[in-house]
């Protein structure tokens, strides 16, 4: 008796109110890989590793996971949805560690790429995985509310419902193709990364966006897509595309999204690899810098020193950031706790 009492009275410490839930942004090194944690469910966004550090990526997310899950045994090692934003290796490659050892639900991605993308495809046949696809010809359909997932039965009764939004997915653009006083090329469009799925959390007052390696021009054509509803990308918390690039984030986008905090999923900078931050210059010091300079970004009670590059394969330069901006590069995992107020901890 006594030990059923402890075990509960440790399950509801870990949610002394029923409307929060935790966003764990796990240090895979320069590759993504999210976890949404609601009091009965979990969500995670891409499941990635670093190009030419896969074991350390993998043994990363296996402790993570391994000690997250000793922890909520009550979610009996079940991911419900799994979204991988694009099919690249740094957000993809560890989905047959997931399946071997978890129970997949449902996982929601894009055709674009999926062909180099096997271990996708082979862990939804292997394990009877449900496996969706976006796409702007659906969004279109959608549009404006974009493709929402409903999570009731990931809350306690009574409790404020989460839910998850995506906004795009596969593009089909033509050279020349204009939307509103947009004009686009294809080329562009010849990289996943410009088919990334967008996805938007909202818990109550709470919201956040993920926007995987989306770069300019799949910015302005997601922008473009909705000119007349762009208050929907209006949200507290970013996680910052692509990994920090120069690339993955414009001064008009932030303008429209008016975040609070920043997070960065980037890798360690002792790794010197074509696939490491070394490699890609991740994070950028004109994106960090740009994020410093937003209005709406929240002020740290005091300056913190980082490390940010200037180009791709060149030393980082120390920086101080006074932003609430984070990177797993900086200090590992992070955890945020969220209520429905929209509070925010980093832990």
């Amino acid at each position: 008796m006594k030990n059923t009492l402890l075990t509960l009275l440790l399950f509801f410490s870990l949610y002394a109110k029923g409307d929060d839930f935790k966003a764990h942004f796990i240090n895979v090194g320069q590759a993504d890989a999210t976890l949404l944690e609601f009091s009965k469910g979990v969500v995670m966004i891409d499941a990635g590793a670093e190009n030419g550090s896969l074991g350390l990526s993998r043994n990363s997310l296996t402790n993570y996971l391994g000690d997250f899950y000793q922890r909520r045994s009550d979610l009996s090692k079940t991911i419900d949805i799994l979204i991988l934003t694009h099919n690249h290796y740094d957000h993809y490659k560890l989905i047959l560690d997931l399946s071997k050892n978890y129970t997949i639900k449902r996982i929601i991605t894009t055709k674009f790429y999926l062909e180099k993308a096997k271990d996708v495809v082979k862990a939804a046949k292997n394990e009877k995985i449900k496996l969706e696809f976006m796409d702007y010809r659906l969004m279109d359909s959608l549009m404006p509310k974009g493709y929402e997932i409903n999570l009731a039965n990931f809350v306690n009764p009574g409790t404020t419902i989460p839910k998850i939004t995506l906004y795009s997915g596969k593009a089909s653009v033509k050279t020349g193709e204009t939307i509103g006083n947009q004009s686009f090329s294809k080329t562009p469009f010849n990289d996943p990364n410009n088919h990334s799925i967008v996805s938007k959390l909202t818990y109550g007052k709470a919201s956040m966006l993920f926007t995987g390696d989306l770069e300019n021009d799949g910015i302005r054509y997601l922008t473009a897509k909705y000119q007349n509803n762009l208050s929907l990308f209006d949200v507290d918390v970013y996680h910052v595309g692509h990994h920090g690039a120069e690339n993955g984030t414009t001064k008009e986008f932030l303008d429209i999204m008016t975040p609070k905090i920043a997070l960065i999923s980037a890798g360690d900078t002792a790794h010197r690899n074509s696939g490491s931050a070394w490699g890609h210059g991740h994070p950028r010091i004109w994106t960090v810098e740009l994020l410093e300079a937003q209005p709406s970004m929240t002020l740290q009670k005091q300056a913190v020193k980082v490390h940010a590059y200037p180009d791709e394969e060149v030393t980082p330069k120390i920086i101080d950031v006074k932003k609430e901006i984070y990177c797993t590069c900086w200090t590992g995992n992070i955890i945020m706790l969220v209520d429905s107020n929209g509070k925010y901890t980093v832990q």
